[in-house]
Parts: structure tokens; sequence; C-alpha cells
């Protein structure tokens, strides 16, 4: 991890756990290390450091002056300070300190939105300042200020007026965030906001963001078409038990995370596919037990050794017996595999049974109890 301080010199955190560290779970992991580590401060010894900010304590217009400041964590931690004030005074004093902005300054639309977000965390949104940002020459603050909108709809009685607005913008970033916008408002607001944004070519990374809030919108869920059009062999209640096991490999930080969503794995950083796998498609119980405890240790896949160093997350905790049954079922039949369905029974079996294991297995103890 790296974090800058107050006065620019760069804190290097390092410390390494053999975990996967995607998912909060692992914090209590009994192979996290809690005693080795170093953090290093890096500093240019031929350059000064930044002079730390005033925040704790400093005045009012010390803060606001703040937010002109490169720093972004010295911005931040000033409008988290304001918001703590008395809210009447600092809206009067930024009301002061906006008026008095150098307009000709390259980054007076910039200070001007930095102003605004200290009002709207206030939760009172200056809606001068937004009137006036609305129109910024820069699509990021034109974005921001949509975003703005979005939050705050309910100090703003032209919500829906602005946000149809923005969703005809030029630039595809804003026209994006009033899309996103538009399934805050009701099904009729949010239509009118979305016919907006149709008005110019839609950007190829937004059609399915704009889909998505059409059939929000519409009162018309996209869930049964997509659920119908996933590919299986399965049938009946052995296809739906396959549709949920989608969902979960797909989760991030579960499966597909390491093994990816095409099941071949990452070889270079150790994790090996499940396509076409033994492991996969093999003994069930063998695979619902490294499933619930994890896994590490060197393991040979499709001829392929992997060292191991990083476990399989045990997923115990995780997940219930039906979800379990559920990616398994998904695994076994997906990626070209083509394997028998995991019953949720045959899980609560394993469950019970493995009950007092503690730790991960490896692939060595569970091939001397299955070896196939």
């Amino acid at each position: 991890d790296m974090e800058f301080a107050p006065d620019g010199s760069l804190y290097l955190v390092d410390w390494h756990n053999v975990l996967i560290g995607h998912m909060q779970h692992n914090a209590r992991d009994p192979l996290r290390d809690h005693v080795h580590g170093k953090i290093y401060r890096i500093t240019y010894p031929s350059r000064p450091l930044v002079q730390p900010a005033e925040v704790d304590g400093a005045s009012i217009t010390t803060l606001l002056d703040n937010l002109k400041l490169p720093e972004y964590r010295t911005r931040y931690r000033s409008r988290r300070e304001l918001r703590g004030r008395d809210e009447n005074e600092v809206l009067t004093a930024l009301t002061e300190w906006s008026a008095n902005l150098d307009q000709s300054h390259p980054k007076y639309e910039q200070f001007l939105l930095e102003g605004l977000w200290v009002s709207w965390g206030l939760n009172r949104l200056d809606k001068a300042l937004l009137m006036q940002l609305m129109d910024s020459r820069d699509h990021r603050i034109r974005a921001a200020v949509v975003r703005a909108i979005r939050y705050n709809g309910h100090q703003l009685d032209n919500q829906v007026e602005l946000l149809t607005k923005m969703a005809g913008d030029e630039h595809g970033r804003v026209r994006l965030e009033a899309i996103v916008a538009a399934t805050w408002l009701d099904n009729e607001s949010g239509m009118a906001v979305l016919a907006s944004a149709e008005n110019l070519p839609l950007d190829t990374w937004m059609v399915e963001t704009y889909g998505v809030a059409q059939s929000r919108l519409s009162g018309q869920s996209d869930q049964v078409d997509k659920e119908d059009s996933i590919a299986t062999h399965l049938a009946g209640a052995d296809r739906t038990l396959f549709v949920k096991g989608k969902a979960i490999y797909e989760k991030e930080g579960y499966c597909s995370t390491c093994h990816q969503p095409n099941g071949k794995g990452l070889t270079a950083s150790g994790f090996p596919p499940l396509a076409g796998t033994d492991w996969a498609q093999g003994n069930e119980e063998r695979l619902i037990k490294l499933t619930l405890n994890g896994l590490m240790g060197p393991i040979e896949v499709l001829g392929k050794e992997y060292p191991g160093q990083v476990p399989m997350t045990p997923f115990r905790g995780l997940l219930d017996d039906e979800e379990v049954a559920a990616v398994l079922t998904y695994v076994r039949n997906s990626f070209g595999n083509y394997s028998s369905v995991i019953d949720p029974k045959t899980v609560k079996s394993v469950r019970d049974e493995t009950e007092e294991k503690k730790g991960f297995y490896s692939p060595e103890e569970l091939m001397k109890l299955y070896p196939r």
C-alpha cells in the first residue's frame, strides 16, 4: 500500500501474506502474518517537502483556501473539517469565498466545484454554484455536477429538468451520469431523461447501462430473458441450480476472479484452470471438501505443476449448502466440462462430516482420500 503524507512524503507499506487479498474474510485467516512487515518513508532529498496545511482547528477561511491546494488529501480533510462546523457560518463564508475567486485562474471552475461539494457535505447544496457549473467548459466538471444532482434531488424542485438537459450533453461521460441518475427517478420522469439521451448516438460503453436503465424504468426486468438465454444441457431443477451457480461463480471476489470467466485460470499468477480438469469433474466429495475448507499446497493440473502458495479461499462460512451445490454444478457443467449435478444434501453431509476440520486441505491429502 502507498499513501502520501501531508508533507508530500510517500509512505510505502511492505507486507506480504500468503493469502488471496480481495475478500474481507481473509483477515481472520490463520495464515495471516500479524508480526512481520515494514513501512518505508520515501522523500526526494534535493526537493523541499510540502508545508502541511492547517486543518484541525483552522479558521473557515483557511479551510476554504485549502480547497485550492493541489494535494487531494488536504482538500479532502478540509472538506471533512468544514462539514463539522456551523453550517450557516460555512455557507456564508463559502458565498463570499466563491465570489472573490480569480475568474481568470485556470482552475477557477475546479475551485467552484470544491465549494459545491462543501455545500453538499452540509446537505444544503448551493444551487447557484450548481447552475453555474452546469455550463462548465470541462466535461469532467459537468459530469460531477450531474452526480450532485442525482444525490440531492430532495433539495431540487427541478431535478428532472436538470437531468434531462444534461442527458443531452455533447460528452458521453456526462450523458452516462445522467442515464444512471435517471434510474433514481419515478418511471415517467426517468424515461424522459433517457429520451433526451437518445438524441445523440450512444457510445458502445453506454449501451448496456442504457439498456438496464430502460428496463428498470419501463418495469420490464431483463433478468428472466438473461436466464432464459443461458446455454446449458441441464434442464428443470438442475438448470435452475446451474443458473444460480453461474451468478455465484461470476460474483466479484469469488471464483471467476482467479479461475477466470472462461475457467482457464491464470497460469502466471498460480491459479489453475477448471476447464477439462479431473479436480472439477471428478469425485464429488473431494470437490466439496476443497470448496468448504479451501486448498493449499503443490498441485498438478492438466500436467502442469502449480506451487500452491496462494491458497484457495474456504467457502464454508460464505455459502450455504444449496449455494455450494449450485456453483459446483455450474463448474462441473461449464467450460466444456460435462459431469454430474451436485445435490445440496450431499454438501450438507460433507459439511457435517468435516465440521471439526481445521485449516486448508492439501492436494496430497485429498488425493490419498480420493485417488479418482
